[in-house]
C-alpha cells in the first residue's frame, strides 16, 4: 500500500498532508497590514459562569493576525458557534486602539497595533460567504482571499498562532489539552475556575507577552517588527469605528413604511424616517446586533445609516436568540404569528421561569455542598434528641435561685 494512504486510513487526511503533500515557495508579505489572516476555533478550556461558577462550556475564539509582522491585531471571545457578528467583533477590535489593565495594578499595558487590513484570507466557512461580510469588505477596500478547500497551509501563520496560544491555554484550570491521551484521567470540569471575562483578560495579557517575546521567523519580537516596517503609518485608521463596525452587522431587507420598519416582529421608528417615506423605491438594509435588538441601523437609498429604536421605548432589550424562543413558543401553543405585545409578555415570562429554576438550583447545590463538608464522623440530626426552649410560664418546673450583687457604678 501506499505510504501516504497507510497514514491517511490511521491518523487522517490532515496528517497525511503534513507529511507527504508538496509546499513550494511561501507567502512574502513586506508591509504590515496587507494581509491579515482570520480563523477561529474552540478553546481546549472549560469555563464556568460568574453566579455560581459552574462549569459551563468551551468558549470559541475569533483571532486576526497581520502575516508581515505576527502581530495579533484582534480577537473575540464567546461561547457562540463562529458567525457574522463574530467577524464583525473581531475586525472591530482589529481597528481600535487597544490597552490591558493589569489585574491587582493600576497600571496598563499597551497594544499599539491597529488599522484596516488590505487584503483579508480566510478559509470557506459559511459567514466568511455571507452578504454582510462580502458587502461591508467592498465599502472599506478590502479584498477578501479564500484558501482552497483542504490546504490548511494556505492559513498556516493564523494556524501556528492558534497552536501556540492553545499551549498556553494548556497550563489553566479547566483545560482539556488537546487530545483525549494528553487530558488522561484529568477532570476539566472539576477543576474549571475562570469565567469568560477572566479568560478574556488572562488571553488579552497572554498575548502582550506574545508581542514582547522574539520570533524565530522575524529575528525579533512582533511589536518590534511593527515599528520597524512603519505599521503605524502602513494602513489607514478608521476614524468612525462604530460606523466600521455596524456594516460588518448581519442584515436583513426591510420596506420603509409609514410606521417605519418591522423586524422579528418588532416595530422601530426614527424621526429621520419622516422625510423619507414614499420617496424610495424598494426595500432597504436593515443591520441588527443579535445580542441586543432595542436598537437597528438601516441603510436608505442616499447612503445614509439611520439608527432606529424600539417604537415602543418601554420595551425591554431583548436578544435575536430570544425572540426565536418566544416565537417558537408561541407556534407551538397556538400557532399564526405572535404580535408585539405577545412577544414581550412571552419573552418577560420566560426570563422569570430562568431566574427562578437558577435559583432554586443554585439553593439545592448549596445545600449539597453543606452536606458534603460535614464532618464524616460528626452524627447527624435527630430531632428528638435536641435541647428546647424551657416554657416559662408553667408553674410546676423548678425554680433556681439569682444572686444579687450591688453594681458600685448605678445611681439611686
Amino acid at each position: 500500500m501506499d505510504e501516504k494512504e497507510i497514514v491517511r486510513k490511521r491518523r487522517g487526511a490532515k496528517e497525511a498532508n503534513k507529511t507527504f503533500a508538496a509546499r513550494p515557495g511561501r507567502l512574502a508579505v513586506g508591509t504590515p497590514l496587507e494581509i491579515v489572516q482570520i480563523d477561529h476555533t474552540l478553546a481546549d478550556i472549560i469555563l464556568v459562569d460568574h453566579v455560581d461558577r459552574r462549569p459551563l462550556a468551551r468558549p470559541y475564539l475569533t483571532v486576526a493576525i497581520d502575516v508581515a509582522t505576527r502581530i495579533v491585531l484582534g480577537v473575540f471571545v464567546s461561547f457562540d458557534a463562529p458567525s457574522v457578528l463574530s467577524i464583525a467583533l473581531c475586525l472591530d477590535h482589529c481597528v481600535r486602539r487597544k490597552s490591558i489593565h493589569v489585574p491587582g495594578k493600576l497600571e496598563e499595558l499597551v497594544w499599539p497595533t491597529s488599522g484596516i487590513p488590505k487584503a483579508i484570507h480566510v478559509d470557506n466557512a459559511q459567514e466568511f460567504h455571507s452578504d454582510a461580510f462580502s458587502s461591508a469588505c467592498e465599502d472599506w477596500g478590502i479584498a477578501v482571499e479564500y484558501r482552497p478547500p483542504g490546504a490548511t497551509h494556505f492559513g498556516g501563520h493564523i494556524e501556528r498562532l492558534i497552536g501556540t496560544a492553545m499551549g498556553a491555554v494548556h497550563v489553566l484550570p479547566g483545560t482539556t489539552q488537546s487530545s483525549a491521551a494528553e487530558k488522561g484521567d484529568y477532570d476539566s470540569e472539576k477543576h474549571a475556575a475562570l469565567t469568560l471575562a477572566e479568560f478574556e483578560d488572562w488571553l488579552h495579557l497572554e498575548i502582550c507577552r506574545y508581542h514582547n517575546t522574539r520570533h524565530e521567523a522575524l529575528g525579533r519580537t512582533p511589536l518590534a517588527a511593527w515599528a520597524d516596517l512603519g505599521g503605524d503609518t502602513a494602513g489607514r485608521q478608521v476614524v468612525d469605528v462604530e460606523a466600521f463596525r455596524t456594516s460588518f452587522l448581519p442584515f436583513e431587507l426591510r420596506q420603509l413604511g409609514r410606521t417605519g420598519i418591522t423586524l422579528f416582529g418588532v416595530h422601530y421608528w426614527s424621526d429621520a424616517f419622516a422625510s423619507l417615506v414614499g420617496r424610495g423605491s424598494g426595500k432597504v438594509q436593515v443591520k441588527y446586533d443579535p445580542r441586543d435588538l432595542s436598537q437597528v441601523w438601516v441603510l436608505v437609498n442616499d447612503g445614509r445609516m439611520i439608527p432606529a429604536r424600539y417604537r415602543d421605548l418601554s420595551h425591554p432589550r431583548i436578544s435575536l436568540w430570544e425572540s426565536r424562543r418566544a416565537r417558537k413558543e408561541w407556534q407551538d401553543r397556538h400557532g399564526g404569528r405572535i404580535n408585539e405585545k405577545a412577544l414581550f409578555q412571552v419573552i418577560d415570562a420566560q426570563r422569570r421561569l430562568a431566574e427562578a429554576a437558577r435559583q432554586k438550583t443554585r439553593t439545592a447545590r448549596l445545600e449539597s455542598e453543606r452536606e458534603t463538608r460535614l464532618p464524616k464522623h460528626q452524627p447527624r440530626r435527630d430531632p428528638s434528641r435536641e435541647m428546647f426552649a424551657i416554657d416559662t410560664g408553667n408553674p410546676d418546673l423548678p425554680t433556681y435561685p439569682i444572686e444579687e450583687f450591688d453594681d458600685p457604678r448605678r445611681k439611686n
